[in-house]
């Protein structure tokens, strides 16, 4: 048999690389106890320079708001106003309608057929 030419991928090889890790040995116990304290000190190190930077973003966004609370700009004051405009108009129809409302039934109670308000027509099945 003639051995197989060229594969698309090459040739296999371990994932994760060889797998070797960097050592440290230690003779005494104060250079253990010096190594360690030099980890964990960078560790908080980078803890710390994480948290201010969080507090530091938040910090910005709080003043950015306050300002925006502060100052508000004419768009939003036009809405703001248009709003109130459609919140009458809306409250003035629907008192009107409870008006008609109350009118119309009174006037059915005393049986008198008003000009502004025609008759509805009763639909019957048989």
């Amino acid at each position: 048999m003639a051995p197989i030419v060229g594969t698309s991928k090459g040739i296999k090889r371990k994932a994760g690389g060889n797998g070797k890790k960097g050592k440290v040995f230690v003779e005494d116990k104060k250079d253990l106890l010096s190594l360690m304290s030099s980890i964990t000190s960078s560790k908080d190190n980078i803890a710390e320079k994480k948290i201010s930077k969080r507090k530091a973003i938040l910090n910005e966004e709080n003043q950015l708001i306050t300002e925006g609370k502060k100052e508000k700009s004419k768009k939003t004051i036009e809405k703001e106003a248009a709003l109130e405009r459609a919140k009458t108009t809306l409250i003035e129809k629907q008192r009107l309608k409870k008006i008609k409302k109350s009118s119309s039934s009174a006037i059915l109670d005393k049986n008198e057929p008003s000009i502004d308000i025609p008759k509805k027509k009763k639909v019957g099945f048989a």
